[in-house]
């Protein structure tokens, strides 16, 4: 397979890349030969290049374009495609240069994880006649309709720049794939209401570490941990912001009106200045930027929350937030997409005075989490990339 990532996929240092890594690693780890072609900003070092190369064939790294030329041709291409797609357009020699990459790894399909990449899989598939498989991260054209309702200064504009042209984009997208997978089961009923036979279910990927008892070492340092409530996602999408907001303007001073001495973790990458701000300002509160260990931030907390108020798909925050065997507290849209018997492992609440509420009962009567590792492994381990692979053969 030729994988055609929207971003980089390793460090997988939020959840649309720990979605990508982990499913990248499930197909060659039962087998799959794959060539990767992703986008990235930061130009990847040796050590994460060698990362990659451990699981993939051969890799081709395209990076953003930022100078004049590059940008005068997105806005010229804005007439046409999406905001995020514009960035992700491959024309002339460079294109030439890809397509002389593929033909050389010979793959029977493009396997497009993200939207925003689909052109240059759309040009693949039609070169080679290979068909498309396309991942599906959220029902994109309604998640960004609510990202730019919740957006909040110049980031108004692009997320307008973002929605222009990316329903009828994702639409002429799935219709011409051979499958589409789908992140949550609500997704897929969405297009199955509008038409769409192709559609399957293909969960989010957990990692089991089996030589942890990751449960007792959690719980017994329950009360020696650094803060008692942490938050870790990317710091720059506005659902996130946001929900970021919220919590610590509103949910936070109703906490503390209980507990004074409340301290909070907000970690997570490329925070925008808004957040920057609030974590200077709010006493208590620390702020980490692009932290090494999601392990570790984790640990360092006695109550995990997801406070998002909007988006789409499946929240992988949430899931890795089970993992740690911490207490979550999280609105309704944080465990969106999830299966009724892993909703049952989080407090949800959706407003401010129940979220708070939520927090200080868990941190005033300590509640051990009974999280039962088979039913998550039967339902996010990786036996579903067989099941995966064994669809698209039957087709091809």
């Amino acid at each position: 397979m030729t994988l055609v990532c929207h971003d980089i996929p390793y460090p997988a240092i939020h959840g649309g890349r720990i979605d990508m890594w982990r499913r990248i690693k499930a197909f060659a780890q039962i087998g799959v030969e794959l060539q990767l072609i992703c986008w990235f900003d930061r130009v990847p070092d040796y050590g994460e290049i060698a990362e990659i190369k451990k699981y993939v064939n051969s890799a081709y790294f395209i990076p953003f374009q930022y100078n004049l030329c590059a940008k005068a041709s997105r806005i010229f291409n804005l007439f046409r495609y999406p905001l995020e797609v514009t960035s992700r357009l491959v024309r002339g020699q460079k294109l030439n240069d890809l397509i002389s990459q593929v033909r050389a790894f010979k793959p029977h399909i493009v396997w497009l994880d993200g939207i925003h990449g689909g052109d240059v899989a759309s040009q693949l598939s039609q070169y080679f006649n290979i068909p498309i498989v396309t991942r599906c991260h959220n029902i994109e054209h309604l998640y960004y309709q609510r990202l730019f309702h919740s957006a909040i200064g110049t980031s108004k504009i692009k997320r307008y720049l973002s929605v222009s042209h990316l329903e009828q984009y994702e639409k002429s997208l799935l219709n011409n794939s051979l499958l589409f997978y789908d992140i949550s089961p609500e997704d897929l009923k969405f297009w199955k209401s509008h038409g769409f036979k192709n559609g399957r279910y293909l969960p989010p990927l957990i990692e089991f570490n089996k030589s942890q008892n990751l449960d007792n070492n959690y719980q017994n340092n329950h009360h020696y941990s650094q803060y008692e409530v942490v938050f870790l996602g990317n710091l720059y999408s506005n659902n996130n912001v946001a929900g970021i907001i919220w919590f610590l303007t509103q949910v936070l001073p109703e906490i503390r009106s209980q507990l004074s001495n409340v301290k909070v973790l907000i970690a997570g990458a490329k925070p925008i200045n808004k957040i920057r701000q609030l974590c200077e300002n709010i006493d208590g509160v620390d702020l980490s930027i692009n932290p090494s260990s999601s392990k570790e931030i984790y640990h360092s907390g006695r109550v995990l929350i997801n406070p998002v108020l909007t988006g789409s798909g499946v929240s992988i925050k949430s899931l890795e937030m089970l993992m740690a065997r911490k207490p979550i507290v999280s609105t309704p849209q944080g465990i969106a997409g999830l299966p009724l018997s892993v909703k049952q492992y989080f407090k949800i609440a959706s407003d401010t005075q129940s979220f708070a509420a939520a927090i200080v009962n868990l941190l005033c009567n300590v509640q051990k989490s009974y999280i039962e590792e088979k039913v998550l492994e039967s339902l996010f381990g990786n036996q579903v990339i067989h099941e995966v692979v064994s669809d698209i053969k039957s087709l091809i």
